[in-house]
């Protein structure tokens, strides 16, 4: 009987001291899930606005508007019922309206941006705003005119307006570097469209969706892009097209258009040594290997190996007439280049020259 009653003893022990591993095993993987957490924030180089702060600036330019009871009544009222919208473009659109309620003359901005058919807004048609807006509004708007440049595709414009912003003074990070790492993807600036994605991720879980997804999707676009490759000209040439439809047909553009000439001409020249090289292997693999009579070396050989080895320049003709070539060798040319790339970028890059040839005097 004592030696069941030890053997019972000894069973709830272990039991005991099972739970108690457990119970501890527990903790330190709760306490080492929080600390990776907190690791994770401490990592991001940005940081997501006080929304108290903002509050309080808000609050300060109602008193210095010196509104009625009632409209201060609206405005609080309504920012109450968007108390969920605390970060990202969702926070940025709140800021917008409330800031509209105080000052109407903003509220007739924000139907310009918010309206993507009308003329584009700039900050700098707004000489009030530099006087009678207080700077966070100021950057705020700066912010919202940037996202809707890159919403209209105006890029160069896009990346103008959001150069005088930083992280830490805007009231939505995410929107200001999304919009930013697009821009510098449409316009081909890989590196620092890639460190703008790498540094938007740094808070990928906390991003809207769309923001999140399409940053990878930049990135993973973007990042095998070569310098002189077709897959860079194929995006020269969207970005041509993208100008014009824009009604931008200025030096820029003609600049960029030279460009993609010259580096198709590099190609083709780059092609057609190849197809030389392809011959002349094969010219000489047909006679065994042996040299034709009359070849230059043969002749250094029997001048004693000591010939000047000149020979007669071959007349190529100047690199950039090749667009001249008859057309069945143009499109040989064109078919050589574009063979073994998915169909998308034939459509592009036939496409471009068909629009050249229908803008060509």
């Amino acid at each position: 009987m004592h030696d069941q009653t030890v053997s019972k003893l000894r069973i709830h022990l272990c039991v005991l001291a099972v739970w108690l591993l457990c119970s501890v095993s527990r903790s330190s993987l709760a306490q080492s899930v929080a600390l990776g957490e907190e690791s994770l924030r401490k990592a991001a180089t940005w940081q997501w606005p006080d929304v108290g702060l903002y509050e309080e600036m808000l609050l300060s330019y109602m008193e210095q508007r010196q509104l009625s009871e009632v409209q201060r009544e609206q405005i609080v009222g309504f920012w109450e019922s968007t108390r969920e919208q605390l970060r990202g473009p969702a926070f940025l659109d709140r800021l917008l309206q409330a800031a509209a309620m105080i000052e109407p003359r903003l509220g007739e901005i924000n139907d310009r941006l918010y309206s993507l058919e009308g003329p584009a807004v700039a900050p700098g048609e707004f000489d009030w705003l530099t006087s009678d807006v207080p700077g966070w509004m100021q950057d705020t708007i700066r912010l919202a005119c940037g996202r809707a440049f890159g919403q209209r595709k105006m890029y160069d414009e896009c990346l103008e307006t959001l150069a005088s912003l930083s992280e830490n003074q805007v009231c939505d990070p995410s929107t200001l570097i999304f919009y930013r790492s697009a821009s510098e993807h449409h316009l081909m600036q890989k590196e620092p469209c890639l460190a703008d994605i790498d540094r938007l991720l740094e808070r990928a879980s906390e991003l809207p969706v769309r923001y999140a997804t399409l940053a990878k999707l930049m990135k993973s676009d973007i990042q095998p892009m070569e310098p002189d490759s077709l897959d860079e000209i194929s995006r020269m040439m969207r970005d041509v097209q993208r100008r014009l439809v824009l009604g931008r047909a200025g030096e820029k553009v003609r600049t960029e258009e030279q460009e993609i000439v010259d580096k198709l001409d590099k190609m083709i020249e780059k092609i057609e040594q190849q197809l030389q090289q392809s011959s002349s292997q094969n010219s000489q693999g047909g006679s065994g290997g042996k040299q034709p009579l009359g070849a230059p070396m043969d002749s250094s050989q029997a001048a004693g190996g000591i010939g000047e080895g000149k020979v007669d320049n071959k007349e190529i003709g100047e690199r950039s007439g090749w667009g001249n070539l008859p057309p069945a060798q143009r499109q040989q040319a064109l078919q050589q280049l574009t063979e073994e790339l998915p169909s998308h970028y034939r459509d592009v890059i036939e496409g471009y020259f068909r629009q050249l040839a229908k803008d060509k005097p």
